[in-house]
């Protein structure tokens, strides 16, 4: 994988071209291969086929993790790798293992499962200082009741962050990874 640095890209698989959450995962994939990082997704369609398209439409590349689990699914058309793997949990170890950083757009059970495994992991102490980036207005309220209730410590918020934007989304991942660097 060389000194390129990746970002997984989480979200729903149901999105399609024109809907705003598939265009801001387009824009998300854009933004962070024209600031140099490989994409890496689940490999199907909706938020993984949008982020995957927006890196290969810029010049960038894009990995999909895809399962034998799904043998119906083929992998999106925008992917410069497809790695398969045996099953889910496989699928979901490749996405943490090869990123250096996440962003989560909305999406349904399976990208809360994958949010909530971050921050399982980092709680843990097994994610490091990787930024887990959350895109959506919607996150607010649910991580803030889940904090208040004690369900979600607050020093998971210290490499986590919810925007609002694409461009936010990318400006939290810089700036976080900058932070590490100068560590």
């Amino acid at each position: 994988m060389g000194n390129e640095r990746s970002i997984a890209v989480f979200g729903s698989s149901e999105l399609r071209e024109g809907e705003p959450p598939y265009e801001d995962a387009r824009r998300v994939g854009a933004l962070l291969a024209k600031a140099g990082y490989r994409i890496v997704t689940g490999g199907y369609g909706g938020v993984m086929e949008a982020a995957s398209r927006g890196a290969v439409e810029t010049g960038g590349t894009a990995v999909g993790i895809v399962s034998r689990v799904f043998p119906e699914r083929a992998p999106n058309r925008f992917l410069t790798e497809v790695v398969e793997t045996a099953d889910l949990h496989e699928r979901t170890r490749q996405l943490v293992e090869r990123a250096d950083g996440f962003v989560v757009l909305p999406g349904k059970s399976g990208t809360l499962a994958e949010l909530f495994w971050l921050f399982a992991l980092h709680r843990a102490g097994c994610l490091g200082l990787r930024p887990v980036v959350i895109v959506g207005g919607a996150f607010r309220p649910l991580l803030r009741h889940l904090a208040q209730e004690g369900m979600i410590e607050p020093e998971r918020f210290d490499v986590a962050r919810v925007v609002d934007t694409p461009e936010e989304a990318l400006e939290a991942i810089e700036s976080f990874l900058a932070g590490v660097r100068e560590v």
